[in-house]
């Protein structure tokens, strides 16, 4: 009996031990979450990219690339590992992410149905001891199909995108830019292997909220997708000025003021409101946040409206409050308040949280302001690649967008696209 109770006491995380070695190896192989990552990150969908790589390089460059990439942003070649009650942390491993190498496709790119592509893409999982980051690269005609699977825990999607970046100029032997300190690894890459079994928890040890994430991730979605002209966007925004001149609101929110409008009573048929939410980058705006930070620099804003108001207001209207919201909440003055760079990255001060409202799948539409990405061409970082024929938000949903914004077209569809804006993405799920 005395022999159980010590095996108990030593399988705690807060057992003597335990906790020497995660103040031994905080900010060297081991990086908490913030507070926000801590009550909503777990259990959630990744990120999800793929693109169309038509240079020459052979098995071993592509595969080279990649993990020396990786060894520079270093915070993508880590697992989770639990550190207290619902507190979570990024381990530092030596396999830390996954490379994936598919057999060859006899098939040129416009031949091949995207959706085929797709399933063979390896997805991982934002639970503790699973790999965070994972590439998947099927050979075709003419190049590659590049799939990029990652967690909200490791990275948003710009701290991705600079990683590719920095991937694609090592293949063509160019120089990159140079990730932040603000969210890397100082330390040696662990053996995970040898990584005390206390830090990761199986699904049914933790808590009902993740375990409902990860139930409800598994639920078929559907996908609907809707098309803007410049020439509606263009009158909407000049209707806006006519009727007030302090109304100056962006193409992407009048794309989800219209799609709110239109789509509110599908996506939460019971909800007397509706929520939305807005990504806001601290890298634009906060003064201590470097633009080259890496890992998850994002903060929601929230905007809610009840049915009667969606119904009755006009869309500039909408689009109007919905941007008087993120002003309010996207300024330096007031994200200084609510957040700060911690010895380990950003993070949030417990008062934000006891105030902060938490996903709810059933009120809640996460509206992604990714316009830019929609806008490839337009895009420095992404100037010369072939097309990204998909990005996806990450989280949980009950209605989605899963297929989140086809950032360009695939079997001949260009000129279309070039007529007309995507939509952003527009889901009951959480993105980035």
């Amino acid at each position: 009996m005395i022999l159980i109770i010590l095996i108990m006491k030593n399988s705690k995380i807060d057992d003597e031990k335990n906790v020497a070695y995660l103040k031994e190896n905080y900010g060297k192989n081991i990086l908490p979450l913030s507070l926000l990552q801590n009550e909503y990150v777990l259990g959630t969908e990744p990120l999800e990219i793929l693109f169309f790589w038509n240079k020459e390089s052979t098995f071993l460059e592509t595969k080279e690339s990649i993990f020396r990439a990786v060894r520079h942003y270093n915070i993508f070649s880590s697992r989770l590992i639990q550190t207290g009650q619902n507190k979570f942390a990024l381990q530092y491993c030596k396999d830390g992410f996954k490379f994936n190498f598919l057999p060859f496709i006899d098939d040129t790119f416009d031949n091949i149905n995207i959706e085929d592509i797709k399933k063979k893409l390896v997805k991982v999982k934002t639970l503790p001891g699973e790999s965070l980051f994972a590439v998947t690269v099927i050979p075709v005609k003419g190049g590659r199909f590049v799939g990029i699977s990652c967690s909200d825990a490791v990275a948003d999607v710009f701290a991705l995108i600079l990683l590719c970046f920095a991937w694609k100029s090592i293949i063509e032997r160019k120089r990159f830019l140079r990730p932040s300190p603000q969210r890397l690894f100082k330390g040696k890459p662990a053996d995970f292997d040898k990584t005390d079994k206390t830090f990761i928890p199986s699904l049914s040890e933790l808590s009902n909220a993740i375990q409902k994430r990860v139930r409800i991730s598994s639920v078929k979605k559907y996908t609907k997708r809707e098309y803007f002209t410049d020439e509606l966007l263009n009158e909407l925004q000049l209707t806006a000025k006519s009727k007030n001149e302090k109304c100056i609101i962006s193409r992407s929110q009048i794309i989800t003021s219209l799609l709110l409008k239109k789509y509110h009573d599908i996506i939460s048929p019971d909800a007397e409101s509706v929520v939305l939410r807005n990504p806001i980058n601290l890298r634009e705006v906060h003064p201590d946040v470097d633009p080259m930070y890496i890992g998850n620099a994002f903060f929601d804003n929230t905007t809610r409206y009840s049915r009667d108001e969606i119904e009755r207001m006009s869309i500039y209207e909408i689009a109007y409050r919905l941007n008087e919201s993120i002003s309010n909440v996207g300024n330096e003055e007031h994200l200084k308040k609510i957040s700060y760079l911690s010895d380990y990255g950003i993070e949030f001060k417990k008062e934000v949280i006891k105030n902060y409202s938490l996903y709810n799948m059933d009120t809640d539409i996460v509206s992604s302001n990714l316009i830019a990405l929609n806008q490839v061409r337009t895009f420095p970082l992404w100037n010369g690649w072939r097309p990204c024929v998909r990005i996806s938000p990450t989280g949980v949903s009950r209605w989605s967008d899963t297929t989140g914004i086809t950032v360009m077209s695939h079997a001949g569809n260009e000129k279309k696209l070039e007529q007309t804006m995507p939509s952003p993405v527009f889901s009951n799920r959480r993105a980035m």
